[in-house]
């Protein structure tokens, strides 16, 4: 509440959808409205790994990062440790570089083409999952 009051010194919103394990969906757009016109300042960090970029873009949303697990939905062979982190705020994007830089956080050869690899089947794993989940609710 104290986001919501503009007293709080918030930096960050980190949100989680659909979330692990119970699937629950957050509508991006009215927390981002709603984080934008209570604190300008914080940012609006979406884990979309869950969705995958496949069904859903939290940018086009007003998220201001947004991050996905490689190791599940993008590789899809549980044969790589990876995450992408995703912005399209230029000063954001050079904070970030600049730490990866500085950390060295980044992957082999070797694993960028397995992710590759993965990334080539992500359509058609994702509209399988999605008639399977159809199915199943219908």
């Amino acid at each position: 509440s104290k986001m919501l009051t503009g007293g709080d010194k918030t930096k960050l919103l980190w949100l989680e959808t659909p979330t692990n394990p119970t699937l629950k969906v957050t509508d991006i757009d009215k927390v981002s409205t709603m984080t934008k016109r209570f604190n300008a300042n914080a940012l609006l960090c979406v884990d979309n790994t869950f969705c995958s970029p496949y069904f859903q873009n939290p940018l086009e949303h007003g998220a201001d990062i947004v991050v996905h697990s490689v190791t599940k939905y993008i590789n899809g062979h549980s044969d790589v440790v990876m995450g992408v982190v995703c912005t399209n705020d230029e000063e954001i994007y050079a904070q970030l570089r600049f730490v990866q830089n500085g950390v060295g956080a980044v992957p082999s050869p070797f694993d960028c083409y397995l992710a590759h690899r993965g990334l080539k089947t992500l359509h058609l794993r994702m509209e399988a999952a999605a008639r399977n989940a159809n199915a199943i609710a219908l």
